[in-house]
């Protein structure tokens, strides 16, 4: 009877220590999300995954809504980040994106509404601006400036660098002059990818 009762209560704590360390894991998995959605261009989606001490981070750019194809991939990066990189981007992006802010309005408009969203462990925190304008949303702008600044200097690719450009010109009206230009990258691959 004492040998039985042993054998299961060696069992219990084992169980409880797996149970332990189960969650433990879960806490160490961090997942962060940008979404633009400027209103003539393609949408991104950019995912930053940290899983113990791996961090990956993927940039995904969805053909436009209008040019009469279906919703594909138009551009696809994917990057390590070393946990220098991870730390800078969590210090000057990730954090910020943790504030309190009331309720916005959600609906359809022109310009280019923003969403960021943190799950960490049992912690999710999202931050929505409708169309961070350097004029009219000073936080939203400076917010999503600071993320579209640190993607720059993550990501080294041209087409990346141009669309960043361009999601700035969103806010910021004085940009719009270069958006259009056929000799970049990105007005390149556009060509190619909507026949035209």
């Amino acid at each position: 009877m004492q040998r039985a009762f042993l054998t299961l209560l060696i069992l219990l704590i084992l169980s409880a220590c797996r149970q332990r360390h189960a969650s433990s894991i879960k806490n160490d998995i961090l997942t962060f999300k940008i979404l633009l959605h400027p209103s003539f261009d393609e949408k991104a989606q950019i995912v930053l995954t940290k899983v113990d001490t791996q961090q990956a981070m993927q940039f995904l750019l969805l053909n436009r809504e209008f040019s009469g194809k279906p919703t594909d991939t138009f551009y696809f990066k994917r990057i390590s980040l070393t946990i220098d990189q991870f730390d800078s981007f969590d210090s000057l992006v990730i954090q910020k994106t943790k504030i309190k802010q009331p309720h916005q309005w959600t609906g359809c408009c022109d310009g280019m509404p923003v969403q960021y969203l943190l799950i960490h462990g049992a912690d999710t925190s999202n931050l929505y601006f409708r169309s961070p304008d350097v004029k009219s949303d000073s936080s939203g702008y400076q917010v999503t400036k600071t993320a579209i600044d640190q993607l720059g200097i993550l990501y080294k690719d041209s087409i990346l660098a141009d669309y960043l450009n361009d999601v700035e010109s969103y806010m910021d009206e004085s940009k719009h002059h270069t958006n259009r230009k056929d000799n970049r990258p990105i007005n390149r691959l556009r060509k190619i990818e909507y026949s035209r």
